[in-house]
């Protein structure tokens, strides 16, 4: 598949002994040189967004202030965690840029892969339209999604977001647009503070917004439920043509910012799950940006599981059967008999999406 990554993306700077900092991907870097897989992956370099082409989600005053900011050269910010610095608004537009080259690349009907892996910063789950909040400047996600279907003519799309905390500026942007089914896998209560069961969109948008607010200490156990039970009959009610992943990483149990017990080859299996669905549904097509992951070692351990349910591709044909992914994954009565941590939110859920 392909890996979109430049060392610009290093020179984003949030202050002193801040968790969203460079080796957050100096750590994948590395990993990916090691990894036993490398020569299935294609390292790509992104291309610089215009400020056009952010409009598409944000307003022009939070662009103009984000480029004054960075003119400024001194640290500036936006909330008590969200800086602005010399680089940030290049980095910003940078990492936009990526997802919209990755996006070229799986649609260009001359590429090698039809999925790509935006190795990015800085993150983007919690910008609003007109504002910067929980590390993010950008909302990458919800740009890459406009950018598809402006673009490339793509009419719907399913967003699914495993960081720990739930991604409150992407959900906003698309609260009442039934073209982008947003599902959010959380801790709560946490940061935020949104993404309770219930939110589920607006107006034309209800329906399309699916919020999975797990408790402290949930392990994989759930998700793969939930994915299984929920969002699989959800996707084939939608049919989707794309799927885009936000790659939140502090779900993994090491990681301080958050207390999910997820861990690397949790990554593999919800990976392999959304592999199966894009085979299904839209050729195999999948961008995968990254959000958040603080603990840099496991977070560069998911990525590579990240990125390897997403390289067998091969055994999830359009005739693949349920049955048969279930097999792959261990999801047997072994795994049946576990217990459920969140059941009250999986049938809350369930529910209100009559599956």
């Amino acid at each position: 598949m392909y890996v979109i990554y430049d060392d610009f993306y290093l020179k984003h700077y949030n202050g002193p002994s801040h968790p969203e900092n460079e080796n957050r991907l100096i750590a994948i870097k590395d990993a990916l040189k090691r990894w036993k897989f490398k020569n299935k992956i294609v390292i790509q370099k992104p291309v610089t967004a215009a400020d056009s082409q952010i409009e598409m989600v944000h307003d022009k005053d939070y662009i103009e202030q984000i480029m004054n900011l960075s003119r400024k050269g001194s640290i500036s910010y936006l909330d008590a965690d969200t800086a602005v610095t010399e680089y940030t608004y290049k980095c910003a537009l940078l990492a936009a840029g990526g997802c919209f080259g990755g996006l070229d690349l799986i649609f260009s009907g001359k590429a090698e892969f039809n999925r790509f892996f935006a190795v990015i910063r800085p993150p983007g789950h919690h910008a609003f339209r007109d504002m910067g909040s929980g590390f993010c400047i950008f909302n990458n996600i919800a740009l890459s999604a406009r950018y598809a279907q402006k673009k490339w003519g793509i009419k719907k799309i399913v967003i699914i977001d495993f960081d720990a905390h739930h991604g409150n500026g992407t959900q906003e942007i698309f609260y009442d647009d039934c073209s982008v089914f947003y599902i959010s896998f959380h801790q709560y209560p946490h940061y935020p503070g949104t993404g309770y069961h219930s939110e589920t969109g607006s107006g034309r948008g209800k329906g399309f917004n699916m919020n999975f607010p797990f408790k402290s200490q949930t392990d994989d156990t759930d998700y793969l439920t939930a994915m299984m039970d929920i969002i699989i009959p959800v996707v084939e009610s939608f049919r989707p043509e794309l799927f885009l992943v936000s790659a939140g990483y502090d779900s993994h149990l090491l990681d301080l910012l958050s207390s999910l017990n997820l861990v690397e080859e949790s990554y593999y299996k919800i990976m392999s799950i959304i592999s199966y669905l894009s085979c299904r549904y839209c050729e195999g097509k999948v961008g995968i940006v990254l959000e958040g992951g603080y603990e840099y070692n496991a977070t560069a351990r998911s990525v590579l599981e990240t990125i390897r349910g997403c390289l067998d591709e091969e055994n999830f044909s359009e005739t693949g059967d349920i049955d048969g992914l279930k097999s792959k994954l261990e999801i047997n009565s072994d795994f049946e008999n576990q217990k459920i941590k969140n059941a009250d939110v999986l049938e809350s859920v369930k529910a209100i999406f009559k599956v």
